[in-house]
């Protein structure tokens, strides 16, 4: 009786677990296991037919596609064989050609009818070999290629028949240079005195290639033709279905018809030739006997599956307060809101998504200051580059100089034209420039204060040629220089400009050996703090440079100022390489 209940107990615990893993392994298991078998006995009794209906209907608009495609040679055929029939362009020069006695007026003609067609074949990929011909002697008139030994169109398998058209089923070119299968068309020249001239015209060699593309059925297929006369035309697989065997029309269901040991379906066009494909029942069945043995490995992978998911919760319920104090800790060190990693119990979960949430608003609203940090500044930029209207300020001037240029003045006249230069660049669009374009608006800036203080000022510029077209921040030079101009420099003064490209970035210092200034002075000009001086000239000051190098490279570029009161100004500027993408 003991040993009785002692297997009644063990079967207990093995139908019903009592511990957490063994239970994760039952109902996972039970969970993929019954759908996967509830879905075999549907396979078994209605996917057979879902996948059949599915083959099916690839088959037929493949089909589809290749008799879309035969349709559209047969009218490009007849569209180009237009161009040389009577009514066309090349078929007036025909007429005259042959009606013509005379010889030099037959060469111009001759000549003319050549360039005609070889425009016609090179604004028609799609057609190859073209002629005329005596039907009589087959004499051939005019061929854009070379035309094989034994030419004779009566010869060729005839596709389908209309009023003065006859096309030809597939068949081996008639091109000398090349050996492939074409599609061809004759069409006679409908006038009393030419009631024998006819015209010849091939599609391009490789052009029935691309139409019986195979490929795209993915599995074994021969195609065949049947003419108006339920006749094969042509044949992809000779050895069963011979051009000019009987062939009528089939009928089965959704098309599809058995014949021996394959199937075929078609596709009939409206003017009464089919297009037929044969797949053997081995190749169709296949496609079929795939998905099953694909739903069967998805079985087995699916129950490893579920082994490997029990074992993962099972160690995931484990440590759940672990995982939710390394999340904590992990807010401290890194500042992105990264993947969740649920624990799967719902208790914690829970917990879990609310402090990631958490975790994302304070991203975000950090990100939120950074950005309204960025765009405070750009807007400070912005309002002091918008203090002058520049289309009042540039209609005035141009006002200005063409009065003086009326007057002869010149030296306004360039004056007012280098003021409105200074003018259109410091006020135009972009973030960056060239340095190129900066020396030449620092140059016409120095030509104003020159003329304003009745002064040469000593300016030399240090900067290599293969550096003049490398981008910094738009009007960082002027206000340096200007700096320098507005710290004084002596009648023996100069200011130095040195451009240099360095490992750091773009080095940019502007010297001078004027009056100079306190370190107290340069400490309140990186600060912002520029109430003791005012602006002076047509810059907007150090201001705007500190504030451009902040809103455009952050904590990436940097400014210094190096003077002593008596003894001159530095004030180098580093910007990084490459800039960032900032739009010009």
């Amino acid at each position: 009786m003991d040993r009785l209940s002692q297997f009644t107990q063990r079967a207990r615990r093995m139908i019903m677990p009592t511990s957490l893993k063994r239970k994760l392994i039952h109902v996972l298991l039970l969970s993929t296991f019954i759908p996967l078998l509830l879905i075999g006995i549907i396979s078994y009794t209605s996917m057979h037919a879902i996948l059949e209906t599915k083959i099916t209907s690839g088959i037929h608009s493949n089909l589809k596609q290749v008799q879309v495609s035969m349709e559209n040679v047969l009218g490009n055929l007849n569209y180009a064989s237009q161009q040389l029939a009577f009514d066309g362009r090349v078929g007036k020069d025909i007429y005259a050609y042959m009606t013509n006695d005379h010889p030099y007026d037959r060469k111009i003609l001759a000549g003319e009818i050549e360039t005609e067609m070889n425009l016609l074949t090179s604004t028609n990929p799609n057609i190859g070999l073209m002629l005329y011909y005596d039907k009589d002697t087959n004499r051939i008139l005019f061929p854009n290629l070379q035309v094989r030994d034994g030419f004779d169109p009566n010869q060729l398998p005839v596709f389908t028949k209309l009023t003065s058209m006859t096309y030809y089923g597939p068949h081996q070119t008639l091109n000398a240079q090349f050996d492939r299968t074409v599609m061809s068309i004759t069409r006679k020249i409908d006038v009393p005195d030419l009631d024998q001239m006819y015209i010849y015209m091939e599609t391009d060699n490789r052009l029935i290639d691309t139409v019986f593309n195979k490929l795209q059925y993915g599995m074994e297929v021969y195609h065949l033709i049947i003419d108006t006369d339920n006749r094969v035309a042509y044949s992809e697989k000779p050895a069963s279905f011979p051009v000019g065997m009987k062939l009528a029309e089939q009928g089965g269901n959704g098309g599809k018809v058995a014949f021996g040991t394959q199937y075929m379906f078609e596709e009939a066009s409206n003017q009464g030739w089919r297009v037929v494909a044969v797949i053997p029942m081995k190749s169709y069945k296949h496609e079929i006997f795939n998905w099953f043995l694909q739903f069967a490995a998805i079985a087995v992978l699916s129950l490893f599956v579920s082994f490997g998911f029990a074992w993962l919760i099972w160690r995931t319920v484990t440590r759940p307060l672990t995982r939710l104090n390394r999340e904590i800790r992990s807010m401290t060190h890194n500042q992105s809101a990264g993947n969740i990693q649920l624990t799967g119990m719902d208790e914690f979960d829970y917990s879990l998504r609310r402090f990631h949430e958490m975790k994302g608003t304070v991203i975000q609203l950090i990100e939120d200051i950074k950005e309204n940090e960025r765009n405070k500044s750009r807007l400070e930029v912005e309002k002091m580059i918008s203090q002058i209207n520049p289309h009042f300020v540039h209609n005035t001037l141009d006002t200005i100089r063409w009065q003086a240029r009326l007057n002869g003045q010149e030296d306004i006249d360039h004056l007012i034209s280098t003021l409105n230069r200074v003018l259109h660049y410091n006020l135009g669009k972009g973030e960056t420039a060239s340095i190129r374009e900066e020396l030449e608006a620092l140059k016409d800036y120095i030509a104003l204060q020159e003329v304003r203080y009745q002064f040469h000022f000593d300016i030399r510029i240090a900067v290599e040629p293969d550096q003049l077209e490398l981008r910094i921040p738009r009007f960082m030079l002027q206000p340096l220089v200007e700096n320098a101009l507005y710290h004084g420099i002596a009648d023996d003064g100069f200011i130095m400009v040195d451009i240099s490209e360095a490992a750091a970035g773009i080095r940019i210092e502007v010297s001078d050996n004027g009056a100079g200034m306190s370190p107290e002075e340069a400490d309140r000009i990186l600060q912002g703090d520029h109430s003791t001086h005012k602006q002076s000239g047509m810059g907007i000051g150090m201001p705007y440079v500190i504030r451009t190098l902040k809103y455009q490279y952050g904590d990436s570029a940097g400014i210094q100022i190096r003077s002593q009161s008596g003894e001159g100004t530095s004030i180098i500027i580093t910007i990084p390489l490459p800039l960032p993408g900032k739009g010009e």
